[in-house]
């Protein structure tokens, strides 16, 4: 049975032309608004999210079947995210120098391309910066977040009394492609194709691109680790919110002198985690955001078995009971670091368990994919974690924890096909939303 729950209209190429032409006009006086003033407004934004924060957590677990728990999460790290933007702000940032030296400058009309898994947090983490610095923004949220964009712009509208400088435009690719052709910067998170279509058009267009494009993420777990520990935090970086999540644990790499209990460890762990309803305040694992993206994790999952890997399925219940985009949590043992399961992100309950006969196999196997978000080591030897953190090509690197989560203060940004541009949030925020400008004074 299907139900209507909302409605969209898709936003055509005069809505985007409109749109942009009223961006431009808000932009010249934004700029010139008082960085003081930019944090006051913004505030009163981070107010009434705080406000309507049960509205909001509804609508997260009714549009993207986000687990109620994650959803308070989400809205937590959006309040987060805003503070920290704001400890960033320079008091004098707006001042123009009286001698030679460099200001810092607004790009202009920020287009954002927002995903389906964080729909309010990974926006409000780009939009409350890109404003602070003098900025103004066009957001275009995955079309599952529509509704949660549509309801958060009207909070903002209401928050600062100024619609302008936040619009929202609903639609696909087509929306994204035209609202990328049209801005001054573009910043995105989402696929790895989405990512190379934005470089295409922003490099095109000589315009700056930042761009967060999920991760393959590894964490080695040594033989000295607390092996019990490892497999509880990897387990639930893995499954929880269904692997929907760029930081999410996709891949263990075990010594193999402690892989077989290990193994056992982490089956134990990852049956303990509770797979059912969103709405259901114990749920951590729901189901993936549409019936297509099930089919694509389980021909994934399909084709790892055909080709004699072991594939160990983690819930006793089926998965076809509960409906048509509920996945039931796997792991799959891959010894070989070419296959689709290891080479591929899945952004699903998929865990792929990868053998190491040695340290330097560990480092490889964790380095051997094309992404570089985030990755992890478990282990007690200081010896073996400073190595880790000389050679391990990702952008976020974790010490006896899951790649899973990320603080609000630090830098976000992946390496490799991870990532294009400047990372995102904490000092990083400023080296995207503005560009230095040189001025001299005879």
């Amino acid at each position: 049975n299907c139900e209507r729950i909302w409605q969209l209209a898709v936003a055509r190429k005069s809505d985007i032309d409109a749109a942009v032409a009223a961006s431009r006009r808000a932009f010249q006086d934004w700029r010139r608004v008082r960085v003081d003033e930019r944090l006051r407004l913004l505030q009163a934004f981070g107010y009434q999210l705080e406000k309507h924060e049960a509205e909001l957590v509804d609508l997260l677990v009714d549009d993207i079947g986000k687990p109620i728990r994650y959803a308070r999460d989400e809205m937590a790290r959006a309040i987060a995210l805003i503070r920290a933007a704001a400890r960033q702000v320079e008091p004098g940032q707006d001042r123009i120098p009286e001698k030679t030296g460099y200001r810092r400058e607004p790009l202009g009309v920020i287009g954002l391309i927002g995903p389906f898994n964080n729909p309010v947090a990974i926006p409000v983490g780009k939009i409350v910066p890109a404003l602070l610095y003098g900025n103004v923004v066009i957001w275009k949220p995955a079309i599952p977040g529509s509704r949660i964009a549509q309801i958060a712009a009207e909070l903002f509208a209401t928050a600062t009394h100024r619609p302008e400088l936040l619009q929202v435009l609903c639609g696909g690719e087509e929306t994204a492609r035209e609202l990328m052709a049209q801005s001054d910067a573009v910043t995105i998170s989402g696929s790895s194709k989405a990512g190379r279509a934005a470089q295409e058009i922003c490099a095109a267009r000589y315009i700056p691109l930042q761009a967060e494009l999920g991760g393959n993420n590894a964490s080695i777990v040594w033989r000295d680790a607390d092996l019990a520990a490892a497999a509880a935090s990897i387990a639930e970086g893995a499954f929880v919110f269904a692997g929907q999540r760029c930081t999410a644990n996709r891949r263990a790499i075990i010594d193999s002198s402690v892989y077989d209990i290990f193994v056992n460890q982490l089956v134990l762990a990852s049956r303990g985690l509770v797979w059912g309803d969103p709405a259901d305040e114990k749920t951590q694992i729901g189901p993936l955001i549409s019936s297509a993206s099930r089919n694509r994790v389980k021909a994934v999952i399909d084709r790892a078995r055909a080709a004699a890997f072991r594939v160990i399925s983690l819930s006793e219940k089926s998965d076809g009971a509960r409906g048509n985009a509920w996945l039931e949590p796997t792991i799959v043992c891959c010894d070989d670091p070419n296959a689709e399961i290891v080479q591929e992100e899945t952004f699903g309950p998929v865990l792929v368990v990868q053998r190491a006969e040695d340290w330097d196999e560990a480092i490889s196997l964790c380095n051997g994919v094309k992404q570089g978000l985030a990755a992890a080591i478990f282990t007690t030897s200081l010896e073996r974690i400073e190595d880790f953190l000389q050679r391990v090509r990702a952008g976020i690197l974790k010490i006896n924890c899951s790649t899973a989560n990320a603080a609000a203060d630090l830098p976000f940004g992946g390496w490799k096909a991870s990532g294009i541009g400047p990372a995102e949030h904490g000092p990083a925020n400023r080296e995207f939303f503005t560009r230095m400008q040189s001025l001299y004074f005879l």
